[in-house]
């Protein structure tokens, strides 16, 4: 995986964007979009984190950790907002993703929550986000270049 260490134009468009390639920078900012590096455990919320779905949503830590043991009950993501706060994209880089998650919570490129997900209050004030949870329904699954991403709208 080829890794940026800034921002590139994206052609044609005239706005910037981060090709993912720093997973682990905890926050960028370009003049349209901000974006943080989180945690996502997959499952139910109700369901003591089994089941489909999201469960919860941390932000990671500035530093970079130890490299942990995958449980594949979580993964790392990029969320990004977009729309001045009104979407958000979550991004997950394919080799990062355990096999099990793709098969059992993106199956057919769909994600879908039975519930409501929560975006803690730090994440949503870091990037600037104008709503605070992800609610039930059914997600695309775009897969770009390697990787991931899933929007969400307020």
């Amino acid at each position: 995986m080829k890794n940026y260490s800034t921002y590139q134009s994206a052609s044609g468009t005239g706005r910037l964007y981060d090709p993912f390639g720093n997973m682990l920078q905890p926050m960028r900012e370009t003049m349209t979009e901000k974006s943080m590096s989180c945690d996502v455990v997959f499952g139910s919320p109700s369901n003591d984190c089994r089941g489909t779905g999201i469960c919860k949503i941390t932000a990671r830590k500035s530093r970079p950790e130890a490299p942990a043991k995958r449980d594949c009950k979580s993964a790392k993501a990029l969320f990004i907002s977009g729309e001045n706060g009104r979407s958000l994209s979550m991004v997950f880089a394919r080799e990062m993703l355990c096999v099990h998650i793709w098969r059992t919570h993106l199956r057919h490129g769909v994600l879908t929550l039975q519930e409501p997900c929560k975006i803690p209050l730090d994440i949503t004030r870091s990037i600037g986000l104008k709503f605070s949870t992800i609610h039930p329904g059914q997600y695309v699954v775009e897969e770009l270049e390697g990787r991931y991403r899933i929007k969400f709208h307020s």
